[in-house]
């Protein structure tokens, strides 16, 4: 299968991510500089200008990856989980399992990577400066990176959401309102305008000659309002199923499977027939002692799952992740995405009352907001 994301390693917990995207903007920025090093420095021969071109595109990059890692380390130290940062074709965005849940916390996340993209910047443009009598390629790369850090951390303080500027505005409404709607519809009112104001530019620089300039900037403009579109109906998402809650999601017809169970009879008697993808482990309800899941069975070799029990292979129930009848609907959500789960039961008292499975979530939230309409 055709993968659009490669992993290129892990750092603090974090996944590390390139999207194949990314390989798109990396191939342009390569021959865009190269071209611009030979036009203005002629003497350079084309291996130099090349090798310049790829030491200063990778550092480039690797200067948004920091500016990703600011975030992300601001957001673990205040409890917001981050799963990954991924590398695309409009910079870098790190993933967080969810939004900040005080306006201080949002401030210091959003300026975190702009404050890392200044700190690059100078670092950059003093060894520009200490090099500068040095082979000429080495302070010419250090002074267009000390230019572009600079430029993406201005560019990201533009008070447009979701740009870093639009998060620290939302924070700073946030606070000065102790209003949390009032905030978020500034920042999307924000993000709209920054967006349509871009669209404007992009058509600006085309009906004065520059095409290619025109349609990069028309693609950032598309880009930030379809992100501030997306975070508009997730919070009123959130909004609408501010009601709902695990026991109106819940199926009470738990699936449950004996642990001494074969793994090969459990998936093909049971999962196949039934098309369920996870199942409580026990005797009865009132004794469940763990769930097993298609993930679980991966780690058995298919040649010894007709010797293996479900009971070796399950979660236990003093691990396994659930839900408490009263859970908001947004809240299971998060702890799905969260920790990557499919499925989780709801339990009171230690005991097994319900269970959900992101098909039936996802599908019951929809229903809730039809009716809501």
């Amino acid at each position: 299968m055709f993968k659009s994301v490669l992993v290129i390693g892990h750092f603090r917990g974090i996944r590390l991510e390139v999207h194949i995207s990314w390989l798109i903007i990396f191939a342009l920025l390569l021959t865009t500089m190269s071209a611009g090093f030979q036009n203005q420095y002629p003497d350079w021969s084309l291996t130099s200008a090349v090798v310049t071109a790829l030491v200063t595109a990778l550092l480039f990059f690797a200067s948004i990856l920091a500016h990703e890692l600011g975030h992300s380390l601001v957001a673990i130290r205040r409890g917001v989980l981050v799963t990954a940062i991924t590398l695309f074709i409009f910079g870098g965005v790190a993933q967080m399992a969810r939004d900040p849940d005080k306006a201080d916390d949002e401030f210091w996340i959003a300026i975190a990577g702009p404050g890392v993209s200044f700190v690059l910047a100078g670092i950059f443009g003093l060894l520009a400066a200490l090099t500068s009598g040095w082979y000429q390629p080495v302070p010419v790369a250090l002074g267009w990176l000390a230019t572009i850090n600079l430029l993406v951390a201005v560019f990201n303080l533009i008070p447009g959401f979701p740009l870093d500027g639009g998060r620290v505005l939302r924070a700073l409404v946030w606070k000065l309102s102790n209003n949390a709607d009032k905030a978020n519809e500034v920042a999307f009112a924000s993000g709209k305008l920054v967006a349509y104001g871009l669209f404007g530019l992009s058509v600006w620089n085309m009906v004065g000659g520059n095409l290619v300039g025109g349609l990069w900037i028309m693609l950032i403009a598309w880009f930030l309002l379809n992100m501030t579109q997306a975070q508009s109906r997730m919070y009123m998402l959130r909004e609408r199923l501010a009601g709902v809650r695990a026991r109106d999601l819940a199926d009470p017809d738990v699936p449950l499977v004996n642990g001494q169970r074969p793994v090969d009879a459990w998936l093909y008697q049971d999962v196949l027939p039934s098309g369920r993808r996870a199942f409580l482990v026990g005797r009865d309800i009132a004794h469940v002692e763990g769930l097993v899941s298609l993930t679980d069975t991966r780690r058995v070799a298919q040649s010894q799952w007709p010797d293996t029990r479900l009971a070796e292979i399950m979660t236990p129930t003093d691990k396994l992740y659930h839900v408490a009848p009263g859970a908001r609907a947004d809240e299971i959500l998060q702890l799905l995405n969260e920790h990557g789960l499919n499925q989780v039961p709801v339990m009171e008292d230690g005991r097994v009352t319900g269970w959900i499975d992101r098909q039936r979530l996802l599908r019951s939230i929809e229903i809730h907001l039809e009716v809501k309409r």
